[in-house]
């Protein structure tokens, strides 16, 4: 969801606004919502607490009329909450131009209220907004693994994983995570692997582990082990014991 929020006290900028970003929107094919805020703007605060994870997208005025908030000021508050908001500021007022530099938060651009292309300007950053966005969710999928298992689907993001293990006499393969929750789906070890990056290795037949959470190694009278975070004791097998060493590059 894109949610693109125009801070602006002048109605008619406002709706301006609102209908660039609608036009643009819509040719997008985007899932979006607009919010025009002309006064009250302590309301966008509690707007953004409550849509972080969202793609929020602030249009700002430098000159808010109202008391002890400037929409600079506003930003800064913004940014403190939701640290992968975008900032667009809109502004009559070129000499404060520079100022927006001076709050630290990473403004796409600044933009002149009475540009003959504030269309084009506002076109660009929404396409950087989009381009980006797009790109973290690709990133995001790659750190995923879909679950089926018999109570539903479950995304799971793989620094989240401990281990993966088979149990005698079940043919299902159990999820362990970091917060000890376990999911319980069908698959065989031969093609789990396949999905996983490299910080998991087939240690032996019945264990997958992320060797990132490996807490140490142990070596018994020639039978080899590691012991997971959770403190999980996971076999591994003679043949695999240097290769795994090699892996974590002890």
């Amino acid at each position: 969801m894109y949610n693109f929020i125009i801070c602006e006290d002048n109605f008619n900028t406002g709706i301006l606004l609102k209908k660039i970003i609608t036009e643009y929107a819509n040719e997008k094919n985007l899932d979006y919502n607009i919010k025009l805020f002309n006064e009250n703007f302590d309301q966008v605060i509690e707007f953004t607490k409550s849509n972080i994870g969202h793609v929020n997208v602030f249009f700002m005025d430098i000159i808010l009329n109202e008391e002890n908030s400037t929409g600079l000021t506003l930003a800064k508050q913004i940014r403190k909450i939701d640290v992968l908001a975008y900032f667009i500021i809109i502004t009559s007022h070129p000499e404060l131009s520079l100022k927006v530099f001076n709050y630290r938060i990473k403004a796409l651009d600044c933009i002149f209220k009475q540009e003959e292309d504030i269309e084009k300007r506002i076109y660009e950053c929404l396409d950087t907004v989009v381009s980006e966005s797009l790109s973290i969710d690709i990133l995001t999928l790659r750190n995923q693994i879909t679950l089926k298992s018999t109570n539903g689907i479950h995304p799971v993001n793989l620094s989240d994983i401990l281990y993966f293990e088979t149990r005698p006499g079940s043919r299902l393969i159990y999820c362990v995570l970091v917060d000890r929750t376990c999911i319980a789906f069908r698959n065989t070890m031969k093609e789990l692997i396949k999905d996983l990056d490299s910080r998991f290795f087939q240690c032996h037949r019945s264990y997958i582990i992320n060797t990132k959470f490996i807490k140490k190694f142990c070596i018994n009278r020639q039978s080899y082990s590691v012991i997971m975070a959770d403190g999980k004791i996971c076999d591994v097998s003679r043949p695999k014991w240097k290769e795994l060493l090699s892996h974590v590059r002890i």
